[in-house]
């Protein structure tokens, strides 16, 4: 898995530029990844976004289809065919932003796939762009990769930098092959203070040895602006484990049962010896 976020001005108002890709086994060796590559710039009332997909792989990728979801509106690329290792397409979606308010939003854009087999996949990018002026949030975030089999937790720290409190939303966005029970919290933190924020995931249709990039995004309203910060984390599903490490406890369970009688054997041989012969065996 690649992660990268770059931003960089743009002839007109701001370009940003997010690349990702998602790692995930596909059938023997080979290796499904596509990378995406997403583009933003806004100009007067337009947002145009751009994005190019590329086969990073070793096995061909079906049905491709690329998801937008900006300013609570969703859109829908054409339908790829066929997707070849090597091969890149670019899609572009164009959006009126006129009457939103100043501020920093969330933008994130998935793409839908099948392998050979015709099994679901999904790879997710997320990023932040800016209708007027650039604001700054005074919210800080971190949180930790994890690793996963069926469920895991999300652990984020959260930091007011701010001389004021905030409250806003916070919300998870995962690829469709995880799941989260609430992906979307309220939260209220005090001016100087942190505080935690766990969300729960599931496993719903990941295979073993997946890679996916996650994003959670902190918005809120402060004054005239709208602010948002995001926060990035990969998910790794868990491989098989084999037979022995999968019962683990029952191997360790009846180890200690059979030392335990084995000790029991040792100690009545031992007694019986220092018993010396019985009366019977005396009398002969």
């Amino acid at each position: 898995m690649t992660l990268r976020f770059i931003d960089r001005p743009g002839l007109f108002g701001i370009l940003f530029c997010w690349m990702v890709s998602c790692s995930i086994p596909a059938i023997a060796a080979d290796i499904l990844q596509i990378e995406t590559e997403t583009s933003v710039s806004v100009s007067g009332d337009r947002l145009n976004t751009k994005v190019l997909f590329t086969n990073k792989g070793t096995a061909p990728a079906y049905d491709v289809q690329v998801h937008l979801d900006v300013l609570d509106k969703q859109e829908a690329s054409p339908v790829v065919p066929n997707l070849d290792p090597g091969q890149s397409k670019r899609v572009s979606f164009e959006r009126d932003v006129a009457g939103v308010r100043e501020g920093r939003y969330p933008m994130t854009v998935r793409v839908d796939f099948h392998d050979a087999n015709q099994y679901p996949f999904s790879a997710l990018s997320g990023m932040t762009f800016h209708v007027g002026d650039v604001v700054n949030p005074d919210l800080a975030v971190t949180t930790q990769d994890i690793t996963l089999n069926r469920r895991g937790t999300l652990h984020l720290n959260i930091k007011n930098l701010g001389t004021q409190s905030e409250q806003g939303t916070a919300t998870l966005v995962l690829p469709k092959e995880l799941s989260s029970p609430q992906p979307r919290k309220t939260f209220r933190i005090d001016q100087r203070s942190d505080q935690g924020l766990d969300f729960h995931i599931h496993n719903f249709s990941a295979l073993p040895g997946a890679i996916y990039p996650i994003f959670c995004f902190f918005e809120y309203d402060s004054g005239k602006k709208h602010h948002t910060r995001v926060a990035r984390a990969l998910v790794t599903v868990a491989k098989d484990e084999s037979l022995f490490r999968r019962f683990r406890w029952i191997w360790m369970a009846l180890a200690a049962a059979l030392a335990a009688f084995l000790i029991i054997v040792f100690l009545k041989e031992r007694r019986k010896k220092s018993q010396g012969p019985h009366e019977s065996d005396i009398s002969r």
